[in-house]
């Protein structure tokens, strides 16, 4: 088999949300670098909140970030995105209005306003997410009084919002791609939802799209794994596309496959009947 570049979400793809990479997942990855193939994340999180144990046990040939404004490949930023500005306030003063809770992503750090914790963390436990996953994604995230003087922001993610992703869009001219991330809804039968905001055209897809362009290799050579709406992208663009056993519906559906539970074995299931190890 000609190398395949295998572009992974983290959270419920790669890492479970008990926020642990199964063992079998880390022996498909090594195995697949040995064989040729080149390993790539794909996730939401910025460079500065993936877990440092993830990035410490597996030698990545590259890193998709920030949901696509950040593409590094080989140790090399090749693209970056940010938002900045006018495009930057403006989007901060809706989500004021709109009463949505949010915070900013740059590839240093992430950064909330001074109430977020108290407001965001109470919303993830109600919908059934781990303490140590809340404190392993947020323990880093620096509060600021000011949060328009954060510079070089990639991305937006959202809490507690009353309004759909296809809403947000529309009120913003579609100037963004804003869609769901792993979390969904608030919590059962809850009207609020938590997303994502990049610019237009940016997203995984378009981020795996300039990484294949970098290496020189054809789409028809990559292969994206993923779970959840920030993956649809991905899943559709991609050469191949696996789902997880854990992921929504729509992610299904736009599967070439779908393997196990992020917990059972589905990484390491998926690259066996695909013959990468």
């Amino acid at each position: 088999m000609n190398t395949k570049y295998l572009f992974l979400d983290i959270d419920g793809t790669l890492v479970g949300y008990d926020s642990k990479m199964p063992e079998s997942a880390l022996a498909a990855l090594n195995a697949a670098q040995k064989n040729g193939h080149k390993v790539i994340i794909a996730s939401g999180r910025s460079r500065s909140i993936i877990y440092p144990d993830l990035l410490a046990a597996v030698d990545f040939d590259g890193i998709i970030a920030s949901g696509g404004a950040c593409v590094v490949c080989n140790g090399e930023v090749i693209f970056r995105s940010t938002i900045t500005g006018d495009t930057f306030r403006g989007i901060v003063d809706y989500f004021r209005r709109e009463g949505i809770r949010f915070i900013v992503q740059s590839s240093e750090a992430s950064y909330g306003e001074p109430d977020f914790r108290t407001i965001m963390i109470p919303a993830m436990i109600k919908s059934g997410y781990s303490k140590d996953l809340i404190d392993k994604s947020f323990s880093d995230v620096i509060t600021v009084d000011d949060i328009l003087s954060v510079p070089d922001v990639e991305k937006f993610s959202y809490y507690l919002s009353p309004l759909s992703p296809k809403q947000i869009s529309d009120d913003n001219d579609g100037k963004f791609y804003v869609t769901d991330f792993s979390v969904g809804k608030a919590a059962e039968n809850s009207e609020l939802f938590f997303g994502e905001m990049n610019m237009a055209g940016v997203n995984k897809a378009t981020a795996i799209e300039r990484y294949m362009a970098h290496v020189g290799a054809p789409i028809s050579d990559s292969i994206a794994f993923g779970d959840s709406g920030n993956d649809l992208e991905m899943m559709k663009f991609a050469g191949f596309s696996v789902a997880m056993g854990n992921a929504t519906q729509p992610i299904k559906d736009a599967a070439d496959m779908i393997t196990d539970d992020v917990d059972k074995d589905g990484i390491y299931n998926a690259f066996v009947k695909l013959g990468l190890i």
